[in-house]
């Protein structure tokens, strides 16, 4: 099967551990994805909130994973994003090295506050240097990832952002929780050409099983009628999994459940990688 993921923390554990790519503590390895055909996988690199030299940090995670990535394996095509646009700083001409890096996407925020807007925990808007940022975002065709946000910096965002996107997140109508999004915001997305990437935190998917949950999350979807806007963004590497569904191996037997359930084929391979090959790839020019 082809697989796109829009979201892991593979590159960021890498480093802050001391890893290699091969390890087999990490949830995305070669190994554990040799089952994809096709293979198109985010590697976040993560800026944590309050963390110090945060562009400095984003270099050495990107210079760390960078080497690893020159023994790839032939089914792989990797995609640089940033999760935690803190490493931006006040300065605006970042976001050149963003594209220059590779970088194809950028999390605004992690969970708090920065000088671009209000995470998942705070209350705080869009800020003027937020509105410059997604601006640059927008000329060099990166996309502005809304995961993270509170509601009032994602209307904010999403009002100005030309490539928006939600990597890694659940739906609030399934699981109350503050880093999950309601349908009026789905709606908007959809409307903007953006696509959503559903997590696999069962923090954010709820309680009971997590291939259940996950249902509930994609019939809802579906039943809004957004089936080309919908994705996968696992969050493996970066969130306490499900045994049952704890690394990138898993993938294939979570489509064969969700088959069983009676989702039609070609929607699946919609979600589980044409809705983002399309989005990122599709009528790409190098």
């Amino acid at each position: 099967m082809k697989f796109f993921d829009l979201h892991c923390d593979t590159a960021y554990k890498c480093y802050r551990d001391g890893l290699s790519f091969c390890d087999s503590s990490l949830a995305v390895t070669p190994k554990k994805a040799h089952c994809f055909d096709d293979w198109y996988q985010c590697f976040a690199i993560f800026i944590k909130d309050g963390i110090k030299n945060p562009f400095e940090y984003y270099k050495n995670t990107l210079d760390n994973f960078k080497n690893q990535l020159k023994s790839k394996p032939d089914n792989l095509t990797p995609i640089l994003t940033v999760e935690g646009g803190l490493l931006i700083e006040d300065d605006i001409s970042r976001i050149e090295t963003l594209y220059n890096d590779g970088v194809r996407a950028l999390t605004l925020t992690w969970n708090g506050e920065n000088r671009i807007a209000g995470g998942a925990d705070t209350d705080a808007p869009l800020k003027d240097f937020g509105k410059q940022v997604i601006g640059e975002l927008n000329r060099f065709g990166i996309a502005t990832d809304l995961s993270h946000l509170n509601k009032k910096s994602f209307y904010g965002a999403i009002e100005i952002a030309e490539k928006p996107i939600i990597t890694h997140s659940c739906l609030e109508i399934v699981n109350n929780h503050s880093r999950n999004i309601d349908d009026n915001q789905l709606k908007v997305l959809v409307q903007k050409g953006g696509i959503f990437g559903l997590c696999f935190y069962p923090l954010f998917l709820g309680e009971g099983d997590v291939y259940e949950n996950i249902y509930k999350n994609i019939y809802h979807i579906l039943d809004l009628g957004y089936e080309d806007y919908l994705s996968i963004g696992s969050d493996f590497d970066g969130a306490d999994m499900s045994e049952k569904l704890y690394d990138i191996s898993a993938v294939p037997t979570l489509y064969k459940y969700l088959k069983s359930q009676k989702i039609d084929e070609n929607i699946l391979n919609k979600i589980f990688f044409e809705n983002a090959y399309n989005f990122f790839c599709k009528g790409k020019t190098k």
